[in-house]
């Protein structure tokens, strides 16, 4: 009988071994965790908003997360396996027990509390890792899975303690995070609206904005991106792919809607999208491991998470796309693998994707298009009734999760009786406790009443309810600012100044408004005007008058101004703009005849 021989056949080794694709993951995570300490730590402790507990927390709050799902870890392999010795150190080494726990905390708000990252370590660790075996056995990302057992459990607790926003942020900042303040605001948003309140695109790109403890910068997912792809630990293509899907279909909803390339950089550098593309789609136990998979894995991520931003109540939608797909991994694999030898087996999905990315794209884009921008769809109302000076309102507004129904009382133009009626919202305690209704009581600047932190929707609801019933008013009562076939106050004009230059003529004028005498400089050639500024005012509904441009309005209906319209909701200022031109003009003209 021949000896039996055994020799080593051909193979490829790879130097890329789990310990040290783990050490990279780790370091593309300080400068996030180093980042985090510094915007929600040192931050507030320098503006003495903190404690040096404060300071520290945000360190404290990412340990107790480690320290929770390496625990519990110990403990299964201790009680259940029964490991010990080096076997247990082992284990426990090659389980990477503390990445989950790590991963969780950076994208759950700040304001959780920490016994609720104990709860959420444990479900991470338990069903999201353990239940299936273990490390390399897990369908479904275990931090996303521990995220949101505590976001859907506990999300109003933690909304009632300041959500997302750090201890500075609670002062500064009185909406809620980008993406979220994005679903309330009436249709698809302007410049205004989404970027300005956070300050501009480049806070949003270094990552100073409200968010998660790790979601916020794009600038240091971006730097991990180019880290973690040069040392091959992620695929570079389930991030590209997924990011510039979602680029793509919201500059086509963006483009539509007449927006600028600002709102594509708006929605991939809000939220937790840079973030989640990064580390969590790339997960290698949980994402495709063939080339053609990958695509088809980041072009749905991105199609999914378009779809929850617009379609439904998720403001967010990068956790739901992504435990949503993992479910999907095997079925894109097996099409990966058949397509290695014949690319005609993958034509099919790439049909479907592009055209839901077109289709969904262009659906959304035409459905924000049908909505006028000037009336809330959220708001109605339900009874109107006038005796006199006062007008009694019942009238509804969208809130978190219900309608909030209100009744208002005005009476000269300003509201003297604000009662809520009915609603159902979560969080309405906080709104009730800070007495939100009196704010706007007799005021005039509505839109100076900062909104409740950890009640932003609902108080954010009252607040667009005050004013949609006040412009209402205003438009279809008494108005605030005046009835439009009301005569205007004797000698509401004067001429200040007067300057005739050749064929120039250059007047500055003044005409009564509705809170103040509205100063503008009036510039004549050869009789035609061809300037007119404001050169001062104080009426509180001017921005309306200024946004659309009505002196522009007035300058090219200059030989028929009595048939320009004024500015539906600021109709006494823009009425005092037209009659202050049309008295210059008549000024002028006179002034003509004599010569």
């Amino acid at each position: 009988m021949e000896d039996l021989r055994v020799v080593k056949g051909t193979y490829i080794k790879s130097k890329q071994k789990v310990n040290k694709m783990m050490l990279h993951l780790l370091i593309a995570l300080l400068p996030i965790i180093i980042f985090a300490f510094y915007k929600n730590g040192v931050m507030p402790y320098m503006a003495g908003d903190a404690t040096i507990y404060g300071l520290f927390y945000p360190l404290i709050f990412i340990g107790v997360g480690v320290l929770t799902t390496t625990l519990i870890e110990v403990f299964y392999y201790l009680i259940i396996k029964k490991e010990r010795g080096r076997s247990l150190g082992r284990a426990i080494l090659n389980s990477y027990c503390f990445f989950p726990g790590l991963f969780m905390c950076l994208i759950l708000p700040i304001n959780t509390p920490l016994w609720l990252v104990v709860f959420g370590g444990a479900f991470a660790t338990i069903v999201g890792k353990l239940v299936f075996g273990g490390f390399g056995n897990n369908i479904f990302n275990p931090a996303l899975i521990g995220r949101l057992s505590i976001i859907v459990c506990f999300a109003s607790l933690i909304s009632s303690l300041g959500g997302y926003l750090n201890p500075t942020e609670l002062d500064a900042v009185t909406t809620a995070t980008p993406l979220t303040n994005a679903s309330m605001v009436s249709g698809i948003g302007s410049y205004e609206a989404l970027v300005e309140p956070y300050g501009s695109l480049w806070d949003f790109f270094l990552g100073t904005i409200p968010g998660a403890l790790g979601e916020t910068s794009s600038l240091l997912c971006i730097v991990g991106f180019i880290y973690l792809s040069f040392t091959k630990v992620i695929k570079w293509k389930i991030p590209v792919v997924y990011v510039s899907t979602v680029f793509l279909m919201t500059y086509m909803i963006g483009s539509y809607n007449g927006l600028g390339i600002w709102y594509p950089l708006f929605q991939i550098f809000s939220g937790g999208l840079m973030f989640g593309a990064v580390f969590m789609a790339t997960d290698p136990v949980t994402s495709p491991t063939t080339p053609v998979a990958q695509i088809l894995y980041g072009l749905f991520l991105g199609i999914l998470t378009v779809y929850f931003r617009y379609m439904t109540s998720l403001p967010e939608g990068v956790l739901t796309s992504i435990l949503f797909m993992n479910m999907f991994v095997f079925i894109l694999d097996r099409i990966g693998s058949k397509s290695r030898f014949k690319m005609s087996n993958s034509i099919l999905p790439f049909i479907m994707a592009w055209v839901l990315i077109l289709g969904l794209g262009f659906y959304i884009a035409y459905d924000f298009s049908k909505i006028d921008m000037t009336v809330d769809a959220d708001y109605k109302i339900i009874s109107k009734q006038t005796e006199g000076n006062t007008t009694t309102y019942i009238a509804t507004q969208k809130g978190y999760s219900s309608n909030i129904k209100a009744e208002i009382v005005i009476t000269d133009g300003k509201i003297v009786s604000y009662e809520i009626l009915e609603q159902n919202d979560s969080f309405f305690a906080r709104v009730e406790e800070a007495n939100y209704t009196d704010k706007f009581i007799n005021i005039t600047d509505l839109d100076s009443v900062d909104t409740i932190t950890g009640a932003t929707v609902s108080s954010t609801a009252i607040k667009k309810l005050a004013i949609n019933t006040l412009l209402d008013y205003q438009n279809n009562t008494g108005d605030v600012e005046g009835d439009l076939d009301e005569e205007l106050p004797e000698e509401p004009f004067a001429i200040i100044s007067k300057d005739v230059n050749g064929n120039v003529t250059t007047y500055v004028a003044s005409q009564k408004g509705f809170q103040s005498d509205i100063k503008g400089e009036v510039i004549i050639t050869d009789g035609v005007v061809t300037s007119y500024k404001v050169l001062e005012q104080n009426d509180s509904y001017f921005k309306m008058v200024e946004d659309a441009n009505y002196t522009t309005t007035l300058i090219e209906g200059q030989e028929a101004l009595e048939d320009v319209d004024t500015v539906s909701g600021a109709t006494y200022s823009s009425k005092a703009l037209k009659e202050l031109l049309i008295n210059v003009l008549a000024d002028y003209r006179g002034g003509q005849n004599e010569e």
